[in-house]
């Protein structure tokens, strides 16, 4: 796979860098991967990563964050060529930027640089879109892809990545803070399982995945699976899925590889009409206008 990146991945996966990682393939497999925390997403098409004896696939409109250590193996099998986005970071280096966003300047200045490898772990899920980590992570691989990035540009950009990381970490806590239980313990585990379900939504939104299959994935039955939903991310399954089809649907017209008819099918929806009758109440223009307004770029950039 190429690589946006001098170092090759041995000193990638030896944490002593930060570094991006890019690739474009129809298959690949790596059974046995362990390396530094890291970021995995996808430019187009999917990917999936196995950790924990659970499944990820990870599309446009989500990332998966693996921790330092943890053994994970990914695989891409698809007849259209996926394009992967990975952010490796030097060890300690997310760490540090959490304690330095989370404590007072004064304790700062009297022992700076503290943050231990490792002392962050971060919870195995898919986090969905709209989300400023993929955001910052696609703004530097156009811009180095562009060749407009320096040194220092590098090394803010990844600053920027992991200060957004540390600032999507409180989602998920403030989902399990919303559910009314009296028991800690329980809010957790009611947390982990319903984060289970949401991940069988987002790895299969391109199937017709029902709300009972993601009550089978959190072991919950589909009505307690339903509510508890709702109540930690405040949308029903249903919507939150819709919604979440939608936003890769968009991101696959505005990619300029699909055709309308492509974009519905590949999300998950089963009815073109259907379809672009949900997208333009969503986003209040019908998707061939998301097409036109790709095709006219397309055609000003030839034209320049």
């Amino acid at each position: 796979m190429p690589t946006l990146s001098n170092p090759g991945p041995p000193t990638i996966f030896s944490g002593s860098i930060n570094a991006l990682l890019s690739g474009t393939t129809r298959s690949f497999c790596a059974p046995n991967l362990q390396g530094p925390l890291s970021i995995k997403a996808v430019l187009t098409g999917s990917g999936t990563w196995e950790l924990d004896r659970r499944r990820y696939v990870v599309r446009e409109n989500s990332y998966l964050v693996v921790n330092k250590d943890q053994a994970y193996g990914f695989t891409i099998g698809s007849a259209a060529p996926t394009t992967t986005l990975s952010a490796f970071f030097q060890h300690g280096f997310v760490e540090q930027v959490h304690r330095d966003s989370t404590e007072p300047d004064s304790a700062l200045l009297e022992l700076p640089g503290l943050a231990q490898p490792g002392s962050l772990v971060l919870r195995s899920h898919l986090e969905p879109g709209p989300s400023a980590v993929l955001d910052a992570l696609r703004a530097f691989y156009v811009a180095r892809l562009q060749g407009n990035v320096s040194r220092t540009g590098s090394e803010e950009a990844f600053l920027c990545i992991a200060r957004a990381l540390v600032r999507e970490l409180p989602r998920s806590d403030a989902a399990g803070s919303r559910l009314a239980c009296v028991r800690a313990s329980t809010r957790q585990e009611l947390l982990t399982r319903v984060l289970r379900g949401r991940d069988c939504l987002l790895s299969r939104m391109d199937e017709s995945v029902s709300i009972a299959d993601a009550a089978r994935a959190a072991c919950m039955s589909q009505y307690h699976f339903f509510r508890t939903f709702h109540a930690a991310f405040q949308v029903t399954p249903h919507r939150f899925l819709t919604a979440q089809r939608l936003a890769r649907a968009r991101m696959l017209l505005r990619g300029g590889r699909h055709t309308v008819t492509e974009a519905c099918m590949e999300s998950g929806f089963q009815s073109v009409a259907s379809f672009s009758s949900l997208f333009r109440r969503h986003f209040g223009v019908p998707p061939r206008d998301e097409l036109k307004k790709r095709l006219k770029n397309q055609q000003l950039s030839i034209s320049q």
